[in-house]
């Protein structure tokens, strides 16, 4: 009987890291990286080169069961053009300053948001050159102070998870079927 307890927690274990909402990857003509900073962000205060992304909290919105990602694109001055993709699809893209102050409650914690700036989200041509469809968000900003920031919210991905515990419980199941037959 070890061996069942065994196998059923190696099984719900490598299910569980599959349940994790995988990171987002990005075609786009400047680099990409995860932001792990605590801020202020929001009102101009990184003025790097660099778009970041990091994933914030799951929650429900709307009605559905969400994963909510931030988008930042804080340079000095500069274009950035291209898509970042997920591992779900999008459902909601949040880019203006209304937007984004109704949806804080997602917010990563441990990180400082600053949405003071009326200007937060994106100007009136970036929202132009903003789209999305399935899984990927494109894009063509031109960031400007405050810069671009959007928060995107995806489909919680179905755990596949499910599905090895349905598994895992028709093992032990059947293991202790046999075991009283004998």
């Amino acid at each position: 009987m070890k061996f069942t307890h065994v196998a059923i927690a190696a099984t719900l274990a490598v299910g569980a890291l599959t349940a994790q909402a995988a990171d987002p990857t990005a075609s786009l003509d400047k680099s990409f990286a995860e932001y792990t900073g605590s801020g202020p962000i929001g009102n101009n205060n990184l003025n790097i080169n660099t778009f970041y992304w990091m994933f914030e909290s799951s929650g429900t919105y709307a009605g559905k069961a969400v994963n909510s990602w931030f988008l930042i694109w804080d340079p000095t001055s500069a274009r950035v053009k291209g898509s970042v993709s997920f591992d779900a699809p999008i459902l909601f893209v949040h880019d203006d300053q209304a937007e984004l102050v109704a949806t804080s409650s997602f917010g990563k914690a441990g990180v400082t948001y600053d949405y003071r700036n009326s200007l937060v989200g994106l100007e009136a041509g970036d929202k132009v050159g903003t789209s999305f469809a399935g899984s990927t968000l494109t894009l063509n900003w031109n960031a400007s102070n405050p810069g671009d920031h959007v928060r995107v919210m995806t489909a919680v991905p179905e755990p596949q998870t499910y599905a090895l515990m349905a598994a895992g419980l028709g093992i032990v199941g059947w293991f202790a079927r046999r075991r009283r037959a004998d």
